[in-house]
């Protein structure tokens, strides 16, 4: 149960970090807390030393970073394609 819940907070977060990419209509603030929630959750599960937790983190450094500078398209689609992938596996 918890993947799951899991798994739908990484959707919306992807989902929102490529609105935001794309439209810019979510604001920066939001995202920056949904992107330590990100990192936080890399960094909890990461004792596993599991390669998907050091892509959270990574995912969620790169979302941080994407609220103080202007990112690529390439690596918002990346990184949003990522995480809605990760959820849609974690529902199954």
């Amino acid at each position: 149960m918890i993947i799951k819940i899991l798994g739908g907070i990484d959707l919306f977060i992807g989902i929102c970090f490529w609105i935001f990419g794309a439209f810019e209509i979510i604001s920066s603030s939001f995202l920056l807390l949904l992107g330590i929630f990100l990192l936080v959750k890399g960094l909890i599960f990461v004792i596993d030393l599991n390669i998907i937790s050091i892509l959270d983190i990574l995912s969620g450094l790169l979302i941080i970073l994407a609220t103080f500078v202007t990112l690529p398209y390439f690596f918002i689609v990346i990184i949003s394609l990522f995480l809605i992938q990760k959820a849609i596996i974690s529902f199954f």
